[in-house]
């Protein structure tokens, strides 16, 4: 607005005066750029008062009879060297050795045992499974059979006593096993026993050559399942022609597919804890020993097998493992370190998943502190942090603690 000279000198003066006034304001802003926000947050959003901290929790006291009502053990922290292991998926298969092919040992028809076998009945070693009624020959080609049986069950049975006695010769110097000085024991009775057969059947023949075609029994030549049939009563067979499969399912093999990155990680050469797949990791599993087996692999997945013989329970039973089942193999690292360990039983959780121990103060009384679970190994948890070695922690009634800090225990 221009400024009119008629105006009186007062008047005048006015915009220049509010001029300076806005200048002088911009140059204090200039100077306390920080100024302007310090006024707006003097006052914060929002104030929390009575915050509670992890390290003020509250302090549980007992008296001596409520103790031994919640059943409060205590154990202290330790550190040991725990020895890590990792988890694979793995199946059972049946050792090459356990299973045996009984084959016709002439030619005849087939008749029933005590019953008529099938896949999947058990079967105790020498109970009779088929009786074979032999055909019928001419006098004197019969003859010359069984005497040709006769010399060639004598010697089956000198093979066997020589392969036995070097079995034993080798347990006792203990460089064979007692598994293959079993072994040849049981072939050579298998072979005396065939062997009587024979000169049975052929004195039965000298002395009675009409009655020679009485039925003969064929057993099960060791405990086991028959796990296939490959004859049926009333079939005609020639000598040699196989008739059933027992397999013994007393002892299982364990086979772990393992990537081949992974391989020089693990001590192969420690025994393995086998457990189900729907078990806890908690469980105590069953201990697998390694086993030498031939060496396999797959390709297209990039894995190894590693194989652990176990023992199998009882047909039937709840443990039982059936050929070709899943189950789960923890094996042992190789690395081991010492870490900060308290009984899994100590630790518990909240709603939010955080881990947590009652830390005992003194006698009677408890603190919670929060902790740091790495992993489980048995029935240790690996702590990572939040308590020192030596303290002093529940390990027996934590969760009854629990209910008593929050008004909901006994």
């Amino acid at each position: 607005m221009p400024i009119n000279s008629s105006m009186p000198k007062h008047r005048r003066r006015w915009p220049a005066a509010r001029a300076s006034c806005l200048v002088a304001i911009l140059l204090n802003a200039c100077a306390n750029p920080g100024a302007a926000d310090k006024a707006t947050h003097q006052t914060p959003p929002a104030t929390v008062k009575n915050a509670p901290k992890e390290a003020d929790l509250a302090t549980i006291t007992l008296t001596p009879q409520a103790e031994e009502r919640l059943g409060i053990r205590i154990a202290q922290v330790s550190l040991q060297k725990i020895t890590r292991t990792r988890s694979f998926g793995a199946d059972v298969v049946l050792p090459p050795d356990c299973r045996t092919v009984v084959t016709a040992p002439m030619g005849g028809t087939l008749m029933e045992g005590q019953k008529a076998p099938a896949a999947g009945t058990v079967v105790r070693k020498g109970q009779p499974v088929y009786r074979l009624l032999p055909n019928v020959a001419p006098e004197r080609d019969l003859r010359l059979q069984m005497e040709r049986e006769v010399s060639a069950a004598q010697t089956r049975v000198e093979g066997a006593r020589v392969r036995s006695n070097r079995a034993e010769l080798l347990l006792k110097e203990r460089a064979g096993s007692e598994k293959a000085a079993q072994q040849a024991r049981e072939e050579l009775d298998l072979a005396t026993n065939d062997l009587n057969a024979a000169r049975s059947r052929l004195e039965r023949f000298l002395s009675a050559p009409l009655a020679a075609d009485t039925a003969i029994a064929i057993p099960a030549p060791r405990d086991g399942m028959i796990e296939s049939v490959q004859a049926n009563p009333g079939q005609v067979v020639p000598g040699g022609a196989p008739l059933f499969e027992v397999a013994d399912l007393s002892t299982v093999w364990i086979r772990v597919p393992v990537y081949a990155g992974e391989l020089g990680l693990l001590d192969a050469g420690h025994h393995a804890v086998v457990r189900g797949l729907s078990d806890a990791g908690d469980k105590e599993g069953r201990r697998a020993m390694p086993v030498a087996a031939p060496p396999t692999a797959d390709l297209n997945a990039s894995t190894v097998d590693l194989y652990y013989q176990l023992a199998n329970s009882t047909l039937g039973g709840r443990d039982f493992l059936r050929p070709g089942q899943r189950v789960q193999a923890s094996i042992a690292l190789r690395a081991a370190a010492e870490s900060l360990v308290v009984p899994w039983s100590a630790v518990l959780h909240d709603s939010t998943g955080g881990t947590w121990v009652y830390e005992s103060l003194a006698p009677q009384v408890f603190a919670r502190r929060r902790v740091e679970v790495l992993h489980v190994v048995n029935s240790l948890a690996v702590l990572g942090r939040g308590l020192a070695a030596g303290t002093k922690v529940v390990s027996a009634g934590a969760m009854e603690l629990f209910g008593t800090e929050f008004g909901a225990g006994k």
